[in-house]
């Protein structure tokens, strides 16, 4: 009976281990932005492995007139979209003509980036939330007002016609659906003051966004080693991301989005990253390299904070039409290109591929051995160039399979010498840990081009006027009872853990009669 229960017990551990390697589930998500993207570019973002795309939901598109529709173009988009298994996160901007306030415009001769009557955009975003009801679940606000993309300097307007409206109309065209905001960028000295204010007035009017979206362009020490620290210097990507350049303990510049989240007690909401990249020339093989680099950094700077889940990266082909190519690949102009014949893939794409197939908290089927990032912060990647990788399938870079703390929470040292053993419980005790991550210093990041013949950002094209552009914990052994053998752990053994199980459960077959 007992040599059943043990070979029971033990076949169906190993079920379970093979099942938790091969089958992760994400709990973390890369997206890209595609602007208003044709079917072989929907199909490009389905090849590489992206679960998510944004998209540029323009409401002047959609509503040219008054009242009257055309959902044509999103319509085809979003369904294409599905049908390739993409999940499509539209943000909602960009008005047309007739919606404008005659009071708050209009500086750059385009209409599409004046404020909006009273009323009128909440009256859009219901009606655009209730048509695409159980296709669309999140919906994002008007991209960057901090910018030249909504021509108001009040804060309170914004707030008012953008903010408090847009939550309003998505919830009451689709209950269920996700508000995304406040899509402010790290650009000038507003926005951390601009999404403060924001949290306050949703707070009193007992709404609150669903998720949190911010757009970060800042630099990483490893492109940019020379940066002055902190004074004068400039920001690195931590900075505005988790906590703003400090200058012998004084804040220089803007808070960080995360800083303004816990100052009004928000912290329980996830953050998404709906904007994040770096230009890199396809012939240019210094640049092609850095935009690895930036890329990898971003991913790593999100899997080690809990609440920074998801990153959408600007953007998936280069602007034919412009000077910057953000792209990770190069589409040949033109209608009726094909994927991946019109494509000229850039380094960063191999590597984009490898990380999501890989890496667990993206739903990959690899491990933190063989993702193509560096996991645990020694500089040092995969099996074997990072020692503390046993080898490829090996779960975590970290000597002994156990994964760092989430640097997100950072706890801080409460005193000691270090870890005290507990003189009378059932184990050690550990300390309360150190001062968590320290963040680089230095350096501004790239700055934001503003000309052109409509709103851009960095010179794309179109602007966002109409060519768019948007560790595994160890496993608890099984307390008390009888099992002897049986009780054999799950987490983090690998192969060797599945070895062992097998060979325990033939040695208590042959020593029973």
């Amino acid at each position: 009976m007992l040599r059943t229960i043990c070979i029971s017990s033990l076949a169906a551990l190993a079920l379970i281990w093979m099942g938790s390697t091969a089958m992760a589930a994400p709990t973390n998500f890369v997206g890209l932005n595609t602007h208003q993207p044709a079917d072989d570019v929907l199909d490009a973002a389905k090849a590489l492995g992206v679960p998510w795309v944004r998209i540029d939901f323009n409401w002047f598109q959609a509503e040219p007139s008054k009242g009257k529709y055309n959902w044509t173009l999103f319509d085809k988009i979003i369904n294409n979209a599905i049908a390739r298994g993409l999940k499509v996160f539209p943000t909602i901007g960009y008005g047309p003509a007739w919606a404008k306030d005659p009071a708050h415009q209009n500086k750059d001769g385009k209409t599409h980036n004046d404020t909006p009557k009273a009323g009128e955009y909440q009256k859009f975003c219901q009606v655009a939330a209730a048509r695409y009801k159980g296709k669309i679940t999140h919906w994002g606000l008007w991209n960057e007002p901090n910018l030249d993309f909504l021509e108001t300097t009040d804060k309170n307007i914004w707030i008012n016609r953008i903010v408090l409206e847009g939550i309003k109309g998505i919830k009451a065209g689709c209950p269920s659906c996700k508000v995304l905001g406040p899509e402010l960028a790290s650009v000038g000295k507003i926005h951390a003051s601009w999404f403060d204010a924001s949290l306050k007035a949703l707070k009193k009017a007992g709404l609150m966004y669903d998720i949190i979206t911010w757009h970060n362009y800042a630099a990483f020490h490893e492109i940019k080693p020379n940066y002055v620290p902190a004074c004068p210097g400039g920001d690195y990507y931590e900075h505005d991301l988790e906590k703003g350049r400090r200058c012998f303990g004084v804040l220089i510049g803007a808070k960080a989005p995360y800083e303004v989240m816990q100052d009004n007690k928000v912290t329980h909401i996830p953050l998404w990253m709906t904007e994040t990249g770096y230009k890199a020339p396809v012939g240019d093989s210094k640049k092609t390299g850095e935009q690895v680099t930036y890329y990898r950094r971003v991913l790593e700077e999100q899997l080690k904070r809990s609440w920074y889940t998801a990153t959408f990266f600007y953007e998936i082909v280069d602007d034919n039409n412009i000077a910057d190519k953000w792209g990770m690949a190069v589409r040949n102009s033109g209608s009726g290109q094909k994927w991946p014949g019109s494509y000229k893939q850039k380094p960063v794409w191999g590597f984009m591929k490898k990380a999501l197939a890989n890496q667990p908290k993206f739903g990959g089927s690899g491990t933190d051995c063989n993702d193509g990032l560096d996991n645990d912060g020694d500089k040092k990647i995969d099996y074997p160039q990072d020692t503390g990788c046993s080898s490829a399938s090996d779960p975590t870079e970290t000597p002994g399979g156990t994964p760092k703390p989430d640097a997100g929470k950072p706890k801080l040292d409460k005193g000691g010498p270090g870890p005290k053993l507990d003189k009378g419980g059932p184990g050690p005790k550990l300390d309360k840990g150190g001062p968590g991550p320290k963040l680089d210093k230095g350096g501004p990041g790239p700055k934001k081009d503003k000309g052109g013949t409509g709103p851009k950002k960095d010179g794309k094209a179109g602007g966002k006027d109409g060519a768019s552009k948007p560790g595994a914990d160890a496993a608890t052994p099984p307390a008390g009872g009888a099992g002897g053998a049986c009780a054999v752990s799950t987490g983090g053994g690998g192969r060797g853990a599945l070895i062992l199980i097998i060979m325990i459960g033939l040695f208590v077959t042959r020593r029973r009669p």
